[in-house]
């Protein structure tokens, strides 16, 4: 699961991440999957990782790569659209919906759900075909990778 929804069980790796155990990969001090290594608490008995075998078969940029860098999640979105119209929240709540599901429209709309930078992009393109062309907040923002 890549969403940061993803239950939290190995200290902040979520459960059933895939990690990458390739250490001298150009890329490995930069690649999530491999960072992700040393966040590992050492309790852990089982890890889910990326086969070695296929990794040596790849040639090229990795296929499984996945940056480490921190990105911007948003939470809630209620202050956003109590601003708009009722004719513009209800177009924008029906294309939130369309897009993720109803009830992935009231979690996120709560906060209970983190907002990825491109589900974002995807709400404020639903903003922007209702007219709305100055991005508005989101409730609140944090920091995370984005597993």
């Amino acid at each position: 699961m890549t969403q940061k929804s993803a239950t939290k069980t190995h200290g902040e790796v979520p459960n059933n991440y895939t990690l990458c155990i390739k250490g001298d990969c150009p890329k490995a001090a930069t690649c999530l999957r491999h960072v992700a290594v040393g966040m590992m608490p050492s309790e852990v008995q089982r890890w889910s990782i990326i086969s070695p075998a296929y990794l040596a078969q790849t040639a090229g940029e990795c296929p499984v790569y996945r940056s480490a860098e921190k990105v911007q999640y948003a939470r809630g979105f209620v202050r956003m659209m109590s601003e708009l119209t009722v004719k513009q929240a209800h177009a924008v709540k029906e294309g939130i919906i369309a897009t993720f599901g109803m009830a992935m429209y009231y979690r996120m709309r709560k906060g209970t759900r983190l907002i990825t930078p491109t589900e974002q992009e995807t709400i404020y393109n639903l903003l922007e075909q209702q007219g709305i062309t100055e991005r508005p907040a989101f409730g609140a923002y944090t920091e995370d990778y984005l597993w």
